[in-house]
């Protein structure tokens, strides 16, 4: 019981606290991107130690920052359910990750794949994080909007971007025949897919040569459809007056959808690795440690 209360009880309670609190959003920024980088940098320090106990403690910390996002994800992102659903599962598999570091060091064991995790964890969200939260972020947003207004323009279309407005998400607009039309945003850039794929280039154990191949299959393929995705945004609005939403949210999103299975699927025919050591984490749950175990005694009652 103290091992669920531990990994699961206090992430929760967090999360009801900063669904109950108001907090003024500078306060809230300082205190949480402090936990973030703070956790990832504890990720990393076991990934390259090999040393569990650390790993578990990075895990957990970056389990509690994530912890602090959904009501911050939904009230303040335009009320953004779907997200605010998808930062409390990742809560709670971040928290079981890190019980399963605890569970290595206690039991003296070594899992190769929870070590890519870290490694591709550490990677990745060092890259993104380090974009998102400083004004090294705004210099991509920036160069995106230019980019997607250039091919706007060789298409005929009146149309440029506007300057940089640092508000809490830094935007870009877009002007289409003297009118705003979007904002492009970092998440409008294509960094969260390409950083993901770069972590785990880097941390999976894979011959250097395979590793660039599928760096040259992937990150050039996600920023140049990223940048048609936001033309088609653009043009589907103005031109074939669709809304925002079929445009953004679901032709956007299901193209984006398919286009990363496609790559995931090129990426593992290159480096098999890659999906052996995604499959082993499934193998996680029959370690039967205390929680598994009070979980399978509680299913018998």
């Amino acid at each position: 019981m103290r091992h669920a209360l531990l990994f699961f009880g206090v992430p929760s309670v967090i999360m009801l606290i900063f669904s109950l609190v108001d907090i003024e959003y500078d306060v809230f920024n300082i205190v949480t991107t402090s936990l973030l980088f703070l956790g990832l940098i504890i990720i990393g320090a076991g990934y390259y130690k090999r040393n569990n106990f650390i790993s578990f403690l990075g895990w957990y910390l970056f389990a509690l920052y994530w912890a602090t996002q959904p009501e911050f994800l939904y009230y303040k992102g335009d009320g953004d359910i779907v997200n605010a659903v998808f930062c409390i599962v990742g809560v709670y598999f971040l928290a079981y990750i890190s019980y399963h570091e605890y569970l290595c060091y206690k039991r003296n064991e070594k899992i190769k794949s929870l070590r890519f995790l870290a490694g591709a964890t550490f990677f990745s969200g060092i890259l993104y994080f380090t974009f998102q939260k400083t004004f090294i972020g705004y210099f991509l947003i920036k160069t995106v909007a230019d980019q997607t207004v250039f091919f706007l323009q060789i298409m005929g279309y009146n149309a440029h971007a506007g300057t940089i407005d640092p508000a809490i998400n830094p935007y870009v607009p877009i002007y289409f025949n003297g009118n705003q039309s979007v904002q492009i945003v970092l998440a409008c850039t294509g960094l969260q897919s390409m950083a993901v794929f770069i972590g785990v280039f880097i941390a999976i154990n894979a011959d250097f040569k395979r590793k660039i191949k599928a760096f040259l299959y992937t990150i050039p393929t996600i920023y140049i459809l990223n940048l048609v995705r936001n033309v088609g945004v653009v043009y589907g609005m103005e031109v074939l007056g669709l809304s925002f939403y079929t445009m953004h949210n679901v032709i956007g999103k299901f193209g984006s959808l398919i286009v990363l299975i496609a790559l995931a699927f090129i990426v593992f025919n290159l480096m098999p690795e890659l999906y052996e050591n995604i499959m082993d984490l499934f193998n996680l749950p029959k370690r039967k440690g205390p929680i598994e175990r009070m979980f399978i005694k509680f299913l018998r009652k």
